[in-house]
């Protein structure tokens, strides 16, 4: 708490200039692009109530899925974290007076600061600020998409006025999130930060429950109790779906792993012998690794494993799979590929991996390549083949790609 009431403590000072200024923009825009929106309606007693009703929800959601949400923020790691609570900021932005959906994400954010992130201390006060400025400019630029067609809807003219409030709101949020991000790791791929599909899907889900919460303000209020569960209920499956990709995921590098790989490898494999089309496999060994982690330690070592992991992924093609086989062998799976693309791509990657720039000076990549069906009908044929290749690779002085016996006939 301590931190909080002391901003000029805020790590966000440290951040780099480019950081600083944009957070304080957005901050500063939020702010003004609030109280413009403010005037736009007066504040009545039907308001107040929709107010209470929409914030006690809110504040039962929270409680209901605080845990899943602390765990999906962990999970989003360098992308996006977007909070289910946004059914309640859209459900205000719909029914309620421009100021009092500002106020909702002021108590949503508030709420969840002294309920969650305070507790544990992972949020730093800047970000959670920062946070709650992003949702409240998103909140206005819905609010101006909504005075095109204000109210709740009732024809259809009304809901796609609606939904292109609903998308703005969606996209303003998102997209101030993401620029934040990759300014503050300019190294980071773009790919990384926006995020997982899975979550846009749960995002979109809250937004319909935001939508369907605003229709039903006017009926009993015990129709809107059921909606922080079905959120929560929504929040588990979307972590459901984390911890399998989390299971199919090697930590170090974010490569498949071995399992995942030959499996998914296996299907593409089965896909293309169907259609009567080839399949390259690509067996690759980092040379000398454990004289860099002999010689410069093991977090050195890793740290040369996740630039060659980050090399073969942006070397080869978006449909190929890479994944890493343990200690500091990689393999990638090549669909419709002939003996020649094959080995392109193998030089390709060699020449990719000797030119990083990385502490621990020069490294280099000794690889072995097979192809289907010449040298194996299956996933595990292949993989033999391809590492006999790349053992013959180190042999003949590393550094360098090797076809399989027979490969180039």
């Amino acid at each position: 708490m301590g931190s909080f009431r002391r901003p000029t403590g805020w790590a966000l000072w440290s951040a780099p200039r480019q950081v600083v200024v944009w957070v304080l923009a957005v901050e500063v825009a939020a702010l003004a692009a609030t109280a413009g929106t403010a005037r736009l309606a007066p504040v009545d007693a039907a308001g107040l109530s929709g107010f209470a009703l929409l914030g006690a929800c809110l504040l039962a959601h929270v409680e209901l899925s605080r845990t899943i949400e602390r765990k999906r923020e962990i999970a989003a790691g360098s992308g996006p974290y977007l909070s289910t609570t946004s059914v309640w900021n859209f459900a205000a932005v719909i029914v309620l007076p421009p100021v009092l959906a500002s106020a909702m994400v002021v108590l949503g954010y508030g709420y969840m600061w002294f309920r969650v992130w305070h507790r544990r201390g992972t949020m730093k006060p800047h970000r959670w600020w920062y946070s709650a400025c992003t949702v409240l400019l998103a909140n206005q630029a819905a609010v101006v998409v909504l005075t095109l067609d204000p109210g709740v809807p009732a024809t259809a003219g009304a809901v796609a006025v609606v939904v292109a409030a609903g998308a703005m709101r969606w996209f303003v949020n998102y997209a101030l999130i993401c620029a934040v991000k990759l300014l503050s790791e300019p190294r980071t791929r773009v790919r990384d930060v926006v995020g997982g599909f899975g979550e846009q899907i749960l995002e979109v889900g809250a937004m319909g429950l935001g939508l369907l919460a605003a229709c039903v303000m006017d009926t009993p209020a015990v129709l809107l109790v059921g909606v922080p569960a079905v959120l929560a209920v929504l929040g588990r499956s979307a972590q459901v779906a984390r911890f399998r990709k989390a299971a199919e995921t090697d930590g170090k590098t974010q490569l498949l792993n071995a399992t995942a790989w030959t499996d998914f490898a296996t299907h593409a494999l089965d896909r293309t012998s169907r259609r009567g089309g080839t399949f390259g496999v690509l067996m690759i060994d980092l040379d000398h690794f454990k004289r860099i982690n002999d010689e410069h330690g093991h977090g050195a070592g890793d740290a040369v494993l996740k630039a060659v992991a980050k090399a073969i992924t942006a070397g080869v093609r978006s449909g190929d799979l890479v994944g890493r086989f343990g200690g500091e062998e990689f393999v990638v799976a090549l669909p419709d590929i002939t003996a020649v693309e094959l080995l392109a791509v193998g030089e390709r990657l060699r020449r990719g991996v000797a030119a990083l720039p990385v502490a621990t000076g020069h490294v280099s990549i000794s690889i072995g390549a097979a192809l289907a069906p010449e040298n194996g009908l299956t996933v595990q044929d292949l993989l033999a083949t391809a590492d006999a290749a790349m053992y013959t690779a180190k042999h003949s002085g590393r550094n360098r790609v090797e076809p399989a016996a027979g490969l180039l006939r």
